[in-house]
């Protein structure tokens, strides 16, 4: 009797084979693909930072902007500036992570989104143009930078309250 040794493989076990091999494929190739995010992200660690910045923070920028803004103390405003950068950069990974899981921007649209990360990013500019020791002279020609900043700050915080009033709508609907 001739022994059987099959050299080509049972056609259904090709198939499945093949079929293993491509999902294999595209598994990898769509895990490539995707960005990755730190494993703490995620939708209620978001509302909880966007919280944070609308309530504790915007007061805590409201009274340096309105009360204890000095021009000549340079660490007050090096410290602004980087409470600024941090914020930012902590709600744009909020952003980026809710757009790459189909949730929506970080603010109520796309539109408000960038308007407030714009005014952020220009308050912390006007502030390092301070801190930097650009002048800004008033009617009487005293360096007075106080307005420049407050009204980066008052946009700022315009945009803010008009997302918190969305959110207070929201949340009084659902």
């Amino acid at each position: 009797m001739k022994s059987s040794s099959n050299t080509t493989a049972h056609p259904l076990s090709r198939l499945i084979s093949n079929a293993l091999l491509t999902v294999g494929l595209l598994l990898v190739s769509s895990l490539s693909l995707a960005k990755a995010h730190p494993s703490y992200l995620n939708t209620s660690y978001c509302d909880s930072v966007v919280e944070q910045f609308v309530d504790s923070g915007m007061r805590s920028l409201g009274k340096y902007v309105n009360e204890n803004f000095k021009p000549e103390y340079k660490g007050g405003i090096r410290n602004t500036i980087n409470f600024l950068q941090q914020r930012s950069a902590w709600l744009k990974e909020c952003n980026d992570y809710l757009l790459d899981t189909g949730e929506s921007h970080i603010f109520y649209s796309e539109e408000s989104t960038q308007g407030i990360f714009a005014a952020i990013d220009g308050l912390a500019k006007e502030l390092q143009l301070v801190r930097e020791g650009v002048e800004y002279p008033d009617e009487t020609g005293a360096n007075n930078p106080r307005p420049f900043v407050k009204s980066r700050f008052d946009t700022l915080a315009q945009l803010i309250d008009q997302h918190h009033t969305r959110m207070l709508m929201k949340k009084q609907f659902q």
